[in-house]
């Protein structure tokens, strides 16, 4: 009788112990769609990227399908040590570096206006609009090409999908000092699998810098509490 108590104690302390490490279920609104930001009443922010350069996933012996001018800027910004990054001068980190950024990024869905701001804790309160309400990419490009680009995303099962194009060249996409011309387009991918993963993949797109579309990605970690303020004191241009 003692062995049969003491295995199924054992048994349910096993049981809790899965339970215990299960992800939590990643919130929802009431239709069920997928919420990138805080559940109702929260507050949180992602962070902790896995990665903290910008490579091709599964690249093999180039960290990119480079053109010639893109490989040998690539190699003179690696060769100089990065002394011209334009993120030690206070510009934004623009592109796909937004979310590699240590102090991390908040989503605010604004449903009822069909947009979503991405809030940067490491760019000077700096913040990214993304159009939900199903307007053409053209439509929303700006005359004056930015860090941030201009975006439109539209929802694929639980996968937001958002292209963007509309930037300048004043910023490296990755700490590794990857380039890009103002061709750029960028289709980017957020999936938010359980509570504390955000999944995000990109595509890069500019013909002027590489011979073809390739793709980068990583995860992000969910953060209690409100994103931090983290304000640049380097040598601003």
């Amino acid at each position: 009788m003692k062995s049969t108590i003491g295995v199924a104690l054992g048994l349910i302390a096993v049981a809790a112990s899965i339970a215990a490490q299960a992800p939590r279920p990643a919130p929802r609104w009431p239709d069920g769609r997928v919420r990138l930001g805080a559940p109702s009443g929260g507050s949180g922010y992602w962070a902790s990227p896995g990665a903290r350069t910008l490579t091709e996933l599964n690249a093999k012996g180039e960290v990119a399908p480079f053109m010639p001018w893109s490989r040998s800027v690539f190699l003179y910004r690696q060769q100089t040590k990065f002394k011209d990054d334009p993120v030690n001068r206070c510009l934004p980190p623009g592109g796909p570096r937004q979310f590699q950024q240590p102090q991390g990024v908040q989503f605010v869905e604004q449903r009822e206006v069909g947009r979503i701001l991405v809030l940067l804790g490491g760019g000077n309160r700096n913040w990214r609009i993304i159009h939900t309400d199903g307007r053409p990419i053209g439509e929303s490009a700006e005359a004056v090409p930015s860090y941030y680009g201009s975006s439109v995303g539209r929802w694929d099962g639980d996968t937001l999908v958002v292209d963007s194009v509309g930037y300048n060249e004043r910023f490296w996409m990755g700490s590794n000092g990857v380039p890009h011309t103002e061709a750029l387009h960028l289709t980017e991918r957020f999936r938010r699998p359980d509570f504390d993963t955000l999944s995000y993949q990109v595509t890069i797109d500019d013909p002027r810098s590489y011979t073809r579309p390739w793709t980068a990605g990583w995860t992000l970690r969910w953060v209690e509490g409100d994103v931090p303020e983290y304000f640049c004191e380097g040598d601003k241009p």
